[in-house]
């Protein structure tokens, strides 16, 4: 197991994790951990990092749409809620790498 997959756990973890408690610094955490999964990811192409920017927008746009569910669709919700916060702060990472990949060159 790799550190990216870690991370990656560690990201399922958070999101679930947050939805049934309250984490204290909950949207700085999920800001590093994000931040970190973008700058860690296998971006040596343009399809991963493709792949990775439309499924953050997605994310964030069906985010609540589980909420009208009876007992687990606010739960559902706020997961994915969490994990919308931690794509697009994988999205704002692979952004900021792929800036420092076009300068380096």
């Amino acid at each position: 197991m790799n550190a990216l997959k870690i991370v990656r756990l560690v990201a399922m973890a958070v999101a679930v994790i947050g939805a049934f408690t309250a984490i204290p610094e909950a949207a700085l955490i999920m800001a590093v951990i994000g931040l970190v999964m973008g700058v860690m990811g296998d971006m040596a192409d343009n399809s991963n990092r493709t792949y990775m920017m439309v499924f953050a927008v997605t994310l964030a746009t069906v985010a609540g749409a589980a909420g009208p569910l009876p007992l687990v669709g606010s739960y559902i919700s706020d997961i994915m809620g969490n994990m919308s916060t931690i794509m697009n702060a994988a999205a704002l990472g692979i952004i900021l790498s792929a800036m420092k990949d076009r300068v380096m060159d």
